[in-house]
């Protein structure tokens, strides 16, 4: 007989490489196994939403653009970006989404 790991249901906070916190602030949170491997040594993102798909995206830049949102933050890198929530009225909750890495952008399914 094999044996059967015990898996809790909620990752504690910042254990899980594959999830970004959003609430409906506009606040982007960015765990340390997400800014390790994806947004070590970036200051700046810029945001998309496809409207279709109900997607957003998330491009780490190297230098800051007109567009970009600066990373804030010592140990939970964050980004504020209330009014792109509000341009877009996209459907979020209070709560951490699950991810995928496509073509050097972050991507999140919002519904």
């Amino acid at each position: 007989m094999a044996f059967l790991k015990y898996q809790k249901e909620k990752p504690k906070k910042g254990i899980s490489s594959k999830t970004i916190g959003l609430n409906k602030k506009g606040r982007f949170a960015f765990y340390k196994p997400v800014v390790e491997n994806f947004l070590n040594d970036i200051n700046h993102v810029e945001l998309f939403f496809d409207p279709e798909t109900k997607k957003i995206g998330i491009l780490p830049v190297p230098e800051e653009t007109y567009d970009s949102f600066k990373i804030q933050g010592k140990t939970t890198k964050m980004v504020i970006a209330k009014k792109f929530i509000k341009r877009f009225n996209i459907p979020i909750e209070d709560r951490r989404y699950e991810f995928s890495y496509e073509d050097g952008m972050l991507t999140i399914q919002v519904e």
